[in-house]
C-alpha cells in the first residue's frame, strides 16, 4: 500500500469510533472552558500573589484536558490490540514501520489541530477575562507559551501511543499513564527529597513551558520544558516501534 493509502486508512479507523473521534474536541473544550472559568472567577484575586502568572493560570484546564488526550492516544493504538484487528492491519500493511508511523502521524496531526485551537482559544479567552491583570499576545514569553500549549497535545499523544504500543493493552496503558501523568508529579513535588525529579516528568515539564515567568525553584527555563516533553515523546515512540518490530501481533 502507498503512504497516502495507509494514512487514509488510519484516519478512517479514528473517525469510525465515536469515542475516539470526539476525544480531542472534548479536550480542547475542557482546556478553554475551565481556563475561562478559573480566570473569570479568581483571576483578579490571584493577581496580587507574588508568583502570579496570568498565562499559566489561563491554562489551568490542561490538568484535566490531558487525561482526555491520554484516552485518545491509548484508544488509537490499543483498540486494535483489544479487538485483535492488529493482525489484519499488519497483514494488510506488512511494512510495520509504515503502519506504525502512519498511525502516529495521523493521530499526532489531529492532536496538533486540536492543540492549536485549544491553546489560542485559551490564551485569548483567559487574557480577555483577566482584563488589566492579563497580558497581550506578543508580550514577553506569550508567543512561546501559546506555541508550547499547541504542541502539548500532539507530544503527549505520541508519548502515550508509544507506551501503549509497548504495553499492547488499553487497560494496562490507562492504568499506568493516568496515575503517572495525573498524580505522580503533584505528589513528588510535595516530597522534599524528590522535588527535583518531578521537574523532569513529562507533564510537569510540558506545563512549565506555558509560564511566562520563571519559577525560582525550577532547575531550567520554561523553554526547556517543551524539549523535555519532546524527548519523552521520542523515547516512547521509539520504544513502541521496537516492541512492534520484534514481537508477534
Amino acid at each position: 500500500m502507498s503512504v497516502n493509502a495507509v494514512l487514509y486508512s488510519e484516519w478512517t479507523k479514528i473517525r469510525s469510533v465515536r469515542s475516539v473521534l470526539w476525544a480531542l474536541p472534548l479536550a480542547a473544550a475542557l482546556l478553554i472552558g475551565i481556563g475561562a472559568g478559573v480566570t473569570g472567577s479568581v483571576g483578579a484575586a490571584e493577581s496580587d500573589a507574588k508568583n502570579f502568572d496570568p498565562v499559566q493560570l489561563g491554562y489551568y484546564g490542561l490538568f484535566f484536558a490531558h487525561v482526555v488526550v491520554i484516552a485518545f492516544a491509548v484508544l488509537v493504538v490499543g483498540n486494535e490490540y483489544n479487538t485483535g484487528t492488529i493482525r489484519t492491519s499488519l497483514a494488510t500493511v506488512p511494512r510495520r514501520g509504515l503502519f506504525y508511523s502512519a498511525k502516529l502521524t495521523t493521530a499526532a496531526a489531529l492532536a496538533l489541530v486540536a492543540g492549536v485551537v485549544a491553546s489560542f482559544g485559551t490564551f485569548f479567552a483567559s487574557q480577555n477575562l483577566l482584563g488589566e491583570h492579563g497580558v497581550a499576545f506578543g508580550d514577553d514569553g506569550t508567543v512561546r507559551a501559546v506555541i508550547a500549549g499547541a504542541l502539548y497535545f500532539p507530544l503527549l499523544a505520541v508519548m502515550c501511543m508509544g507506551i501503549t504500543a509497548m504495553l499492547r493493552s488499553q487497560m494496562l496503558s490507562m492504568g499506568f499513564l493516568v496515575p503517572v501523568l495525573f498524580l505522580v508529579s503533584p505528589v513528588l513535588a510535595e516530597i522534599p527529597g524528590l522535588r527535583a525529579l518531578a521537574w523532569y516528568l513529562p507533564d510537569r515539564a510540558g506545563q512549565y513551558a506555558l509560564r511566562i515567568n520563571m519559577d525560582p525553584a525550577a532547575p531550567y527555563n520554561p523553554e526547556v520544558g517543551l524539549v523535555i516533553l519532546a524527548v519523552w515523546a521520542i523515547a516512547a515512540a521509539v520504544g513502541g516501534w521496537l516492541v512492534l518490530r520484534k514481537r508477534d501481533a
